[in-house]
């Protein structure tokens, strides 16, 4: 099936009835979490005060602020604001020629602010200026969490290139394309291991151009407030779990190609990694189950 849902095309390989179930569930999280949605509670929560939320938004958010902190503010979940001051405060399809606002003054962007989440009632609260945005980690969990709830023995979905794949002992292993984002011929495949979440992030893949020259991208450096600018223009992470793999994948592009994997091999040694540089150079962990293109 092949859906369009979270502001990406979904692509699943399930029974009929636990296809519907995903879409559904997808479909209501994205009605939670889209900042284009003037009801959801990311919208409510960013316009300020204390807010009603529901349970799911405060424990995704909670989890968001565990990898922030876990990560040392490399991965932030508080970046709408930046991104709105850069032009993406519409859904990507309408995002044009971006005139960014100047930055405000410099403050330390990889702390937490003073959030208040308030399980027992059901409300947040945010600080003036600062603004949830949990775009591909909620994607990510969305869908970790939706492939934890099914029970078929063998299945994947595939939320815009970021997926969970597994199988029994006896099925074929899954086999997966990485896009090269310079060129049209692939990276290379990857062979799954029985259970596998595989992620993404690219500043080629969401950018647009400004009208001060160049172009701008999604991938926001929670030290700087600007889009990354390290000599990586793409990364992909293999690892158990997809939410954590979303936020190594970000956090590789932010370090760049020498620093990332240093900082993800004390993170997480089991994870696999592969990243392109501006050049196009490939670099992968040495144990990745990668089949390179000719």
């Amino acid at each position: 099936m092949r859906e369009r849902v979270m502001g990406t095309e979904l692509l699943t390989v399930l029974p009929p009835g636990e296809t519907a179930a995903v879409l559904g569930w997808l479909r209501q999280a994205e009605a939670v979490f889209s900042r284009f949605r003037t009801d959801s509670d990311v919208s409510r929560a960013n316009a300020g005060g204390r807010v009603a939320v529901s349970d799911l938004f405060l424990l995704v958010l909670a989890e968001a602020c565990a990898h922030q902190e876990r990560t040392g503010g490399l991965f932030s979940p508080f970046l709408g604001a930046e991104l709105a001051r850069l032009g993406y405060a519409v859904d990507f399809d309408s995002v044009g020629v971006a005139d960014p606002a100047p930055r405000p003054a410099a403050t330390d962007a990889t702390a937490r602010p003073r959030v208040h989440l308030d399980h027992e009632h059901g409300t947040v609260r945010l600080p003036a200026g600062v603004a949830v945005d949990l775009g591909g980690f909620v994607k990510g969990w969305s869908v970790q969490a939706a492939a934890d709830a099914l029970r078929c023995g063998r299945g994947l979905i595939d939320a815009g290139g970021d997926l969970v794949a597994w199988r029994g002992p006896a099925d074929p292993p899954w086999r997966v394309g990485v896009e090269h984002p310079l060129r049209r011929e692939p990276v290379g495949v990857l062979e799954l291991p029985r259970s596998a979440a595989v992620a993404t992030s690219s500043v080629v893949r969401r950018s647009w151009p400004s009208a001060t020259g160049g172009r701008l991208h999604h991938v926001i450096d929670p030290r700087t407030g600007e889009p990354a600018d390290s000599d990586c223009l793409q990364a992909t992470v293999l690892a158990r779990n997809l939410a954590t793999a979303e936020v190594h994948a970000t956090c590789l592009v932010i370090l760049g190609t020498v620093e990332g994997p240093r900082w993800l091999a004390e993170q997480d040694p089991t994870a696999g990694w592969l990243t392109v540089d501006r050049e196009g150079a490939v670099r992968h962990s040495p144990e990745l189950p990668l089949e390179r293109a000719a």
